[in-house]
């Protein structure tokens, strides 16, 4: 008699843990094999219960009862599972010979229950118009009492929204500055823009923009800028990433003392973001405009931007913006430089290089 429950024991044992896994360094480990995923092997041992084993430890793995089995390929087969010669086997209920796929083909491995509770899951709702935005808001503001009463106060807004196919990005900033006492007077100047980018390929994206600007300490009363072209990303890692891009855009532009122009220019440029350490980036971007329909006269863009991340959602920036106009108004300087620091608030602090300083928000 006492043969028998030795018997049966074994026998309900073998089928309630019908698996095995052998490990590089020798260990073996017996359960019910309950899923693979994300480079890990989940186990139900009788001894220690649960057990996540990393795939690339695997040497070995068998289980005699049915897995289901998803490759590269996105096929799903359903049978035994052995593995020989770093080949996973999987010996299906109606074919005589094992189906064998490299084991780095495998993407995951479930157990019946997994199955099911796997495809019950509702699927994933596709991203909405409002999905997959971040961006920041910046504003500082500075004053002066004395002989001279002055306030001055920036302010920006960056928002983008990146697929794996295109990129939508728009932007806003602005300056408003205002004198008393002896020397009175306001000035202001604000930019304001939309892009929209999509990649052809890995290295490869076209781009679409239109820009809006006003300048007061340049005498322009608005200049309204469309263009495309294409663009390279020559260098893309975790740590820097460069660009380079060319195109072709109308620009359309009224100054104060009432001269409008209209032109066809040349887009020429680079974008440059480094990231120097945890907290600290450098952000960088070139812009020339040749003009098209007077020979010899071009427009110069220029930004650079440090920031600091103070949090998670806070960061400290610097930035210097240049412009040049090789015809400005008369009585006008070519070149107007201004430089900007205060707080900037962010939203999704890990996609906030995207949106740094960067008025053009170009794909990453």
């Amino acid at each position: 008699m006492r043969w028998a429950l030795w018997l049966l024991y074994v026998l309900f044992s073998v089928r309630a843990w019908a698996g095995e896994v052998v490990l590089k360094n020798g260990d073996r480990l017996t359960g019910r094999i309950i899923r693979m995923d994300n480079s890990t092997v989940d186990l139900e041992t009788d001894l220690v219960g649960k057990v996540s084993v990393p795939w690339n430890a695997i040497v070995n793995i068998q289980s005699d009862t049915p897995v289901y089995v998803s490759v590269a390929d996105e096929k799903v087969i359903v049978g035994n599972i052995s593995m020989h010669d770093g080949r996973i086997e999987v010996r299906t209920k109606n074919s005589e010979l094992p189906v064998a796929y490299p084991k780095d083909a495998v993407r995951a491995m479930r157990s019946e229950e997994e199955q099911r509770a796997f495809l019950s899951r509702s699927r994933a709702k596709s991203p909405g118009p409002f999905d997959r935005w971040s961006g920041s808001a910046e504003a500082a503001v500075s004053a002066t009492r004395g002989n001279s009463t002055s306030e001055t106060f920036n302010f920006g807004l960056r928002a983008v929204r990146i697929s794996p196919h295109d990129k939508v990005g728009v932007y806003f900033l602005s300056i408003f500055s205002e004198t008393g006492r002896k020397a009175a007077g306001f000035n202001n100047t604000w930019r304001g823009g939309y892009r929209y980018e999509m990649n052809m390929a890995s290295r490869f994206f076209t781009f679409g923009f239109t820009d809006i600007e006003h300048d007061q300490f340049q005498k322009l009363d608005l200049r309204v800028v469309g263009g495309g072209g294409l663009g390279l990303n020559v260098l893309k890692n975790s740590k820097m990433r460069f660009q380079l891009f060319s195109g072709g855009s109308a620009n359309r532009e009224q100054f104060g003392n009432s001269i409008k122009r209209r032109s066809r220019e040349f887009v020429l440029g680079y974008d440059l973001s480094r990231q120097l350490n945890r907290n600290v980036s450098v952000l960088q971007d070139f812009f020339v405009y040749p003009n098209l329909s007077a020979r010899g006269e071009y427009r110069v863009n220029f930004d650079s931007s440090i920031v600091t991340r103070l949090n998670s959602w806070l960061a400290w920036q610097v930035t210097t913006s240049s412009r040049y106009l090789s015809n400005p108004a008369a009585g006008n300087k070519n070149n107007d430089v201004l430089m900007t620091t205060g707080i900037r608030f962010t939203r999704r602090p890990e996609s906030a290089q995207n949106v740094e300083a960067r008025p053009e928000l170009r794909p990453r």
